[in-house]
């Protein structure tokens, strides 16, 4: 099948208006692995290994309440900022360094494996190969980060079986510059992603995480004690990352690229103040709500706001089970990413049994 390209026009604002190009590409194509100098990381060398060892990675899935401002990422820029956090749902990897020039890969997102695996060899000369066994969470395209999270357990074992030649600075940043998808229109097939860099930052560290531009950790606290409540509601929603239409967008890469960064051009100011006058202080005491308020504020405006909205009618299903939990007594609420998935932290008890109860009295499952 002929690799094929999709043409998204953008706009970040009322005199703001390009096009961004989304290629086809196969795992390792040297095209779509940039540069050290692009990506910001000091050049390495690791031509082959004494050990031929062999590493089990497990690695935190993310949830992502909010970007920034998506006026600042696009294609070969990752960035944007935004909120992020560590859950107890787990990616698996299984890397061992080979001395065969391969990439023999099993398991699971083999294209983004092999593709990682390619990067790896070409970025440090590396004349050996890998065997690698991934496993994600089976849950994709809902806000759980499940393309990031592969990613960041990929990368994870390539440098430890190769003696870390990267620091977790510098893996963000392959991270963040490489970050690709499958390709919804080609089986064998790859598209660049958009990347904030967020899904690293709460794989390596855990906890809630504040994100600059430029894939940068800003600050971070530890969440101990805390419960977590996460549910995919049952919504009309996006059909997968890059086509089909249902709802106020053609595909999730659409929402970003124009309703959310036009309502991130007028908002994103507001979005930063709530975050660097009001959560930092509120991480900084430990104070669980007031950080929720912060985020509740911040679901109505900019991207937060073009990404809930595109879930059911104009958003209604989400703001709802938001301002429920809310309401209930859960220190922090919000929707994750493009959606649909919903969380509720908290560190009461009582709280958490009667959002469990809510839950099972409006129908939804207990997994």
């Amino acid at each position: 099948m002929t690799k094929q390209k999709i043409e998204i026009g953008i706009i970040g604002g009322p005199f703001d208006k390009i096009t961004t190009v989304l290629e086809e590409f196969e795992p390792g194509n040297k095209d779509f692995i940039h540069s050290y100098e692009t990506m910001g990381v000091e050049p390495k060398t690791v031509k082959s290994v004494d050990t031929y060892r062999e590493v089990d990675v497990k690695v935190p899935a993310r949830l992502h309440p909010t970007v920034l401002d998506m006026n600042r990422f696009n294609l070969n820029r990752p960035g944007g900022g935004g909120l992020g956090f560590a859950v107890e749902i787990f990616f698996h990897a299984k890397v061992k360094a080979i001395p065969e020039p391969e990439i023999r890969v099993t398991g699971e997102r083999q294209l983004i494996t092999k593709h990682f695996g390619y990067a790896f060899k070409e970025l440090l000369g590396y004349e050996g190969g890998f065997e690698i066994d991934l496993h994600d969470h089976k849950r994709r395209h809902v806000g759980l980060g499940s393309s990031i999270g592969s990613m960041c357990a990929i990368c994870l074992g390539m440098n430890e079986v190769l003696g870390r030649p990267f620091h977790g600075w510098e893996l963000r940043r392959i991270m963040g510059f490489l970050a690709c998808e499958e390709s919804p229109i080609g089986p064998d097939y790859l598209l660049p992603a958009f990347e904030t860099g967020i899904g690293a930052m709460a794989g390596v560290n855990g906890g809630w995480i504040v994100a600059s531009d430029d894939l940068t950790m800003v600050y971070r606290v530890p969440l101990p004690e805390t419960k977590a409540i996460i549910f995919i509601p049952d919504v009309a929603s996006l059909e997968d990352e890059y086509t089909g239409k249902e709802t106020s967008a053609e595909s999730e890469a659409e929402l970003l690229l124009r309703r959310a960064r036009f309502l991130d051009s007028m908002q994103a100011g507001a979005k930063a103040e709530l975050v660097l006058l009001d959560m930092i202080p509120a991480m900084i005491r430990g104070d669980l709500k007031k950080i929720g308020d912060a985020l509740f504020d911040i679901s109505y405006l900019g991207s937060k706001r073009a990404e809930c909205e595109q879930h059911g009618a104009y958003g209604t299903p989400i703001y709802s089970y938001i301002n429920t939990f809310r309401g209930i007594g859960a220190e922090i609420a919000g929707m994750s990413s493009v959606g649909p998935t919903i969380f509720a932290l908290t560190q009461s008890q009582e709280t958490y049994d009667k959002i469990l109860k809510y839950l099972s009295d409006q129908g939804v499952p207990e997994s």
